[in-house]
């Protein structure tokens, strides 16, 4: 018996996305292999937290999608590029010099974003540190299970 493990971006499954050339929904493209127990990446593949898988593992990876009316196919980040160009310009179907005369300004884009998202994660992450410090001096307990 093979165990199965899946992984995906979280964009996969909460946006949906359109080919540029055809206008169709894009279909999400699993990629399957099986994981065996003396392959290098073996020991990534075969935990999960605290849990250990014993035997194989049968790895299913999502990180392109198929266009079911013209069969292309491209990976997320790509596709990410041009739905954020498909956004700008309010349509789908695109010709190949829009991709081209927008694909840097939308990475440029995609960039801050994620640059903004990590600011946002570390100022919460840091005042929840300063609240457990405020805490602690306040009520002398200076143990994690207070925490807890």
């Amino acid at each position: 018996m093979k165990n199965k493990r899946h992984s995906m971006p979280l964009g996969m499954l909460t946006r949906k996305f359109y080919c540029n050339e055809c206008g169709a929904r894009l279909e999400k493209k699993p990629e399957t292999r099986t994981v065996k127990r003396g392959d290098p990446d073996y020991r990534e593949h075969s935990t999960i937290g605290h849990t250990h898988y014993f035997g194989d593992v049968e790895l299913t990876e999502y990180d392109a999608f198929k266009c079911p009316s013209c069969d292309k196919i491209i990976t997320y980040d790509e596709q990410c590029v041009i739905e954020k160009i498909q956004k700008r310009l309010g349509k789908h179907i695109l010709l190949q010099s829009e991709v081209a005369e927008n694909t840097d300004d939308a990475k440029a884009s995609i960039e801050r974003k994620a640059k903004i998202t990590q600011i946002i994660v570390w100022t919460v992450f840091a005042a929840l540190f300063a609240f457990a410090v405020y805490m602690s001096i306040r009520t002398g307990e200076f143990s994690l299970k207070f925490y807890l």
